[in-house]
């Protein structure tokens, strides 16, 4: 039988079916996305590439402690299929006393034929330019580096060993997972300024707040990026791995400073003249270190400032081994989601408010109302929630593996060795010891529902504070998307 529903509440019932059609398309959008351009990055590998046409590359890490597999993750920029006459390495460190230093030092003794340097900060004098320690630590070898193409990864992600070659490609020829996105004959379409790749993290112990940064990366975060990058109608970068010209970046930091006397030290709290206190050749970079999220303010920057420019990916992964020591427990994964929600709070005001609404639980309770109002004549029908849950589990179990899978699989991966996180039969559930690369449901589903649980509770968190915490260090974002130390 039928219920009779109120003007007010079939209209609200047709919003949301709109929304709720919108948010279904975008993240089927994302799941096919990941299909397709994780199995083609073998087959758009750039054939037979001349390696004499290639550019040279500085690969940036900056490193601060120890990280989990810290040694087999710097270790794959130095084992990238590319020429090693143009590659060169630069390990940026705050001061002499941090451990990654001695890592660093091994690392760089492996591999004599490839240019890599270790450039170590000055403890009694270190560089400041704003609150951001990540950007302080990078300057230096910014400004130091060789190669216009700088690569800045960070020190706990791993990547496959052709990921550089096909980034190279994509930021020369405006190639988007292979597709072309501008055509430089006509000079229509959107030339690609900006290269970045998913992140993925990888639990290779049990722990909870580990598991669930894995479930959160290989699911609704990853499916999400990707969706948004193809859409392409705004920059969606995480910071992992991100590959860029310098002297684009100068340039938009220059158009940045525009028609504004520079600040005394480009520390002035003024957007303006900061910016034309830092648009000079070799020291762009300075300039975002007044954000927290410097990642996707750099993004920012390069699409809105560089003419019609966008972002582009590759297919390939920016792999994070994460454990019980480097990311803490449930708490922990509680507090890092929350410390990035208010990040984005104020970068991307709108997609945090709506962000609730892409996730599972949510979604399927105004997603189900709208669908029994208008088309079953109910308030909620029950089988649609069902039916909307087990068809986001199951895409997500299947997404969740196909993630794992595509980091392993890699053009010509037989001749090298992958680290043994990678290998998609590692669960550190069962301790590697199944021999499908798909982890047994039991183990996998109680982590998904508590990952999509927390989802709500950590945006309600997010949402009613504007204080973070940094590296142990007490921040608050102001409005204009600058943080303060406290």
């Amino acid at each position: 039988m039928e219920e009779s529903f109120s003007y007010g509440c079939i209209t609200w019932a047709v919003i949301l079916f709109i929304w709720y059609v919108v948010v279904l398309s975008l993240a089927s959008y994302g799941f096919f996305g990941i299909l397709a351009h994780s199995r083609s990055k073998v087959n758009n590998h750039p054939q037979n590439l001349d390696h004499s046409n290639l550019d040279g590359v500085t690969i940036l890490r900056p490193l601060k402690g120890l990280d989990p597999e810290m040694e087999t993750c710097l270790r794959c920029a130095f084992t990238q299929n590319y020429p090693a006459g143009k590659l060169e390495i630069l390990f940026c460190i705050e001061n002499a006393t941090d451990p990654a230093t001695e890592v660093a030092k091994k690392i760089v003794a492996e591999f004599p034929h490839i240019d890599s340097k270790i450039l170590i900060g000055d403890s009694g004098l270190p560089d400041y330019f704003g609150p951001n320690p990540k950007i302080n630590n990078l300057a230096k070898g910014y400004a130091r580096a060789k190669y216009d193409i700088v690569w800045v990864l960070d020190s706990n992600v791993w990547v496959g060993p052709n990921t550089l070659e096909r980034s190279v490609f994509a930021l020369k020829n405006s190639t988007n997972n292979g597709k072309p996105t501008h055509n430089f004959s006509t000079k229509k379409g959107r030339r690609v300024n900006l290269v970045h790749h998913t992140p993925l993290a990888v639990a290779v112990e049990p722990s909870l707040g580990a598991l669930c940064d894995e479930m959160f990366l290989s699911t609704s975060h990853a499916k999400f990026y990707v969706s948004l990058n193809n859409v392409a109608v705004a920059p969606c970068v995480n910071g992992k791995s991100n590959l860029y010209r310098r002297t684009e970046l100068d340039e938009a930091v220059r158009q940045i400073g525009l028609g504004y006397l520079p600040s005394n030290n480009g520390q002035s709290g003024e957007e303006g003249p900061d910016a034309a206190f830092f648009g000079k050749s070799g020291q762009g970079i300075r300039f975002f270190a007044r954000y927290i999220g410097e990642d996707n303010m750099i993004g920012i920057a390069l699409w809105n400032k560089i003419g019609a420019c966008r972002t582009a990916m590759t297919g390939d992964c920016a792999v994070q081994p994460v454990t019980s020591g480097s990311n803490g427990g449930l708490k922990s994964y509680v507090e890092r989601r929350v410390r990035w929600l208010r990040v984005r709070k104020y970068m991307v005001m709108a997609a945090t408010l709506l962000e609730p609404t892409t996730e599972c639980f949510v979604s399927g309770v105004y997603g189900t109302f709208a669908v029994s109002v208008l088309f079953f004549g109910q308030m909620f029908n029950l089988w649609w929630f069902v039916f909307h849950v087990l068809t986001w589990v199951s895409t997500d179990y299947y997404q969740f593996h196909f993630l794992h899978m595509s980091a392993y699989c890699d053009h010509d991966m037989r001749n090298c060795s992958m680290p043994y996180f990678v290998h998609p039969t590692f669960d550190v559930s069962n301790e590697n010891t199944s021999p499908s690369s798909y982890r047994k449901l039991a183990h996998w589903l109680p982590i998904w529902l508590l990952r999509e649980s927390l989802a709500l509770p950590i945006w309600v968190i997010a949402i009613m504070g504007q204080e973070i915490d940094w590296r142990g260090q007490p921040f608050r974002i102001r409005a204009d998307l600058t943080a303060e130390r406290l």
